[in-house]
């Protein structure tokens, strides 16, 4: 356990930060706008994001521009929470690192892959830059796929991708390693909850294994009902995504990896502890019912637990989200779309308060 202050520090931290997301009378504002130049003026008038957005003129504001602006914010409430963690002797700061390296991973491929790897800008804050094992000179002068994988040479991420080498480009480079990386990432938020204790009452005072049980099976139910609605074999719903860290049991796995279908699988999850939480709740597919549930339980758990672990993992989820909903709304206004079109796209606005 930390020691009290250090715990109290780190709680308050997270709930500051939490303490200035935007409200849904700002997303009615956001999604109100007619063009980019207008909603780039608009974010920069809130105070969370107007630091990220310093050097953007809203006069020639762009999508792609605000959105990589945006991913910044992240960074930095990584960088933030990790000084925290650190202070505090704990190390789930190493998880936040490999997240952002993988964000920054990503980044790079999105650009290789749209033909203008050059467009690939290192974002990283000091402090990460400090604490990252990958070289951000080299990957920002990536121009193909080899290129990419020598500049990933001693990092831990070297061996995962090497299987990128003498793939087709033409199918996408991110496409292809967005699996191994998803890979990655499950496994280090697996790691991270082995290393704390055992909740002795996960359903009223949940740690991090609780919430990496959570986000690992909302993961696995959002890929195998997309096997079950395309109609693939039972032997690609087992591929979809591992089942090693879970709070449903192999029985009830297979039960849902046996349906046929869809509105089979749907059924058969009905009568499991995630399909009794969904009830009552209002989606247009189960990934995003999925995602509305588990933002419900982060935004409780940030609220009531006193394990700094899990609140900082809670915080960055909901921030995540945040962030989601913030391209929802740029691609919503790109495209010409109504605020009443856009504003049911996004995770947490409460109809009722318009």
């Amino acid at each position: 356990m930390l020691p009290n202050k250090a715990s109290n520090a780190v709680l308050a931290k997270a709930r500051a930060m939490y303490g200035r997301r935007l409200t849904d009378e700002d997303y009615r504002t956001l999604a109100a706008c007619r063009s980019m130049p207008e909603l780039a003026g608009a974010l920069k008038t809130m105070p969370l994001y107007a630091p990220v957005l310093v050097d953007i003129n809203p006069v020639f504001a762009r999508r792609a521009a605000l959105e990589t602006d945006l991913q910044k914010s992240i960074f930095l409430r990584y960088a933030s929470l990790c000084r925290y963690d650190m202070s505090a002797g704990q190390s789930v700061y190493r998880y936040f690192i490999l997240c952002s390296d993988m964000d920054e991973i990503t980044a790079c491929l999105r650009c290789l892959d749209s033909g203008h790897p050059g467009d690939y800008l290192y974002i990283l804050p000091d402090f990460l830059q400090q604490h990252t094992p990958l070289d951000l000179y080299k990957l920002a002068k990536v121009t193909d796929v080899e290129s990419f994988l020598k500049a990933l040479a001693g990092t831990p991420y070297a061996a995962a991708l090497a299987p990128l080498r003498g793939c087709d480009p033409a199918r996408g480079v991110l496409a292809q390693a967005d699996p191994i990386l998803t890979k990655l990432r499950h496994q280090a938020l697996v790691n991270l909850a082995g290393q704390g204790p055992n909740s002795e009452n996960a359903r009223c005072n949940p740690g991090v294994r609780e919430y990496a049980q959570f986000e690992c099976d909302t993961r696995a139910i959002s890929n195998i009902a997309r096997t079950k609605r395309m109609k693939m074999p039972v032997q690609a719903a087992r591929n979809a995504a591992p089942l090693d860290f879970s709070a449903l049991s192999a029985a009830e796995w297979e039960r849902l990896l046996e349906t046929p279908d869809l509105p089979a699988f749907k059924a058969e999850l009905a009568g499991t502890s995630y399909g009794r939480q969904l009830q009552g709740l209002s989606y247009p597919a189960l990934k995003e019912g999925m995602h509305k549930l588990q933002y419900q339980w982060c935004k409780k758990w940030l609220r009531f637990s006193t394990d700094p672990t899990l609140v900082m993992l809670c915080y960055v989820f909901l921030a995540r989200t945040e962030i989601e909903n913030l391209n929802h709304i740029i691609e919503g206004v790109h495209y010409g779309l109504p605020a009443e079109a856009i504003l049911p796209l996004l995770t947490g606005y409460t109809e009722k308060a318009a």
